[in-house]
């Protein structure tokens, strides 16, 4: 029989490895994420494609480990984020009329009637985008602890942000990030 200094021993050893067995399976997942994202590069024929499933890959990677995702938490929360972008991307499709009309300065062209459809048809899309994302906040705290659904959303805007800064890096080669007027 063992005394009780060699069982808390043997229980502390045992919740060490588990830990370090999550950590790896952790760190698996965004190995498999980087990899299928070279794997995916590397047959991708069509430079727009590519730079679109490149930024798929990296935002993957980078929810994920802000994230701290399990690889069974990635596996049913991933296809509901995919889920609810297609759906709002469609809806965006859906306007790109009006968006067009508001942002191309056509307001003075329209007469009030026209102009009211088009606003109220933005208004009902906001809504709509609304009532979207609220459908998949319920959504994912089914799948995944209130605090990893409030850090997909941290996520979300630095990633955001991340990319807004690469944009204007792109736009505008000369200029770093560092060197801001």
């Amino acid at each position: 029989m063992h005394d009780k200094e060699t069982v808390e021993k043997i229980l502390f050893i045992k919740i060490i490895k588990m830990k370090i067995f999550n950590e790896i399976k952790r760190l698996s997942i965004l190995f498999i994420i980087c990899l299928s994202t070279c794997l995916v590069t590397a047959q991708s024929n069509s430079n727009e494609a590519n730079q679109k499933e490149n930024i798929q890959a990296k935002k993957v990677a980078f929810f994920t480990s802000k994230m701290n995702l399990t690889a069974e938490e990635s596996i049913v929360f991933w296809p509901l984020v995919n889920e609810m972008d297609s759906e709002l991307k469609d809806l965006r499709n859906k306007d790109a009329h009006g968006r067009m009309i508001l942002k191309d300065d056509k307001v003075e062209d329209l007469s009030d009637r026209e102009l009211e459809e088009v606003l109220d048809a933005r208004m009902l899309m906001g809504k709509k985008q609304i009532d979207i994302k609220i459908k998949y906040h319920e959504k994912f705290k089914e799948v995944i602890p209130i605090q990893k659904v409030a850090k997909f959303y941290r996520a979300k805007r630095e990633f955001k942000k991340i990319q807004s800064e690469r944009k204007k890096q792109h736009n505008n080669p000369g200029q770093r990030p560092g060197n801001r007027k």
